[in-house]
């Protein structure tokens, strides 16, 4: 994999004492190049000092259309998608929550910590207390009922 960790739940520093969620995954070429990579941000800034409950899911079966947000004309089928939810909340996805051609997941999910270029870091300011992975996408509904245990919720 070139050093590049493949998935990724992350926080990122933007600026002073502000940080903001993320869930990234690369795709690779048969040299072991990123040749693209997927993302979404969480909409609000991380809570920091507290507790939260961050899920990543990709459903590799979802196809959707970009759509250019200042013209409203469409710019290209999306394979798969990212979502990212914080809490029960599934953060808004944008042209870079998919792939232009359709991708096979491989490599390892970094937790806590990335690297880049073979050279690790980006360390998580706070504790993981816990890890779920499950086979397949998982809808919003599912995150709430079986990641959350809130099924009534919103």
């Amino acid at each position: 994999m070139a050093g590049e960790s493949s998935w990724a739940l992350w926080v990122v520093k933007p600026a002073d004492d502000v940080y903001q969620w993320k869930f990234t995954r690369t795709a690779v070429g048969t040299d072991g190049k990123v040749t693209q990579s997927a993302e979404v941000s969480a909409g609000d800034l991380a809570e920091v000092n507290t507790w939260v409950q961050i899920t990543g899911a990709f459903n590799a079966q979802e196809t959707w259309e970009w759509i250019d947000p200042a013209d409203g004309t469409k710019t290209e089928t999306r394979y798969g998608k990212l979502h990212l939810f914080v809490g029960e909340y599934d953060q808004q996805a944008g042209e870079t929550a998919g792939f232009s051609s359709p991708q096979q997941g491989s490599g390892e999910l970094s937790l806590g910590r990335g690297t880049t270029s073979g050279s690790t870091g980006n360390y998580l300011p706070g504790g993981l207390q816990d890890l779920r992975i499950w086979t397949g996408a998982m809808t919003a509904d599912q995150v709430r009922s079986q990641v959350l245990n809130t099924p009534d919720s919103v």
